[in-house]
């Protein structure tokens, strides 16, 4: 059963994106996804590339977004910490085609 807060699947997850992992750039889709679902998405299938216990950390930040409450707000500093991650993961942004 899942027992972690919100709190900590956030901060997990923010570590695990400036990590530098096979698993951070996952991570880093959840939370930015999370924190703008307009510009970046979840490709479920990487997913996997979670172990158990971060796969756990992303659904409940996915679960918190469907509460209404962004990633940013259960951690301290989150906006300066969302803003920096963007930074470094922005080239993750979705790109989208022209219109015809």
């Amino acid at each position: 059963m899942n027992t972690f807060s919100p709190t900590q699947s956030v901060e997990t997850l923010l570590r695990v994106a400036n990590g530098y992992s096979g698993a951070s750039e996952i991570a880093a889709q959840v939370l930015l996804s999370a924190w703008n679902s307009s510009d970046f998405a979840v490709p479920v299938a990487s997913l996997s590339l979670l172990d158990g216990d971060n796969y756990q950390h992303a659904l409940n930040v996915i679960n918190l977004r469907y509460h209404g409450r962004a990633p940013q707000s259960v951690i301290a500093d989150g906006d300066k910490k969302l803003n920096a991650l963007y930074r470094e993961w922005n080239h993750l942004e979705i790109q989208r085609k022209e219109a015809a």
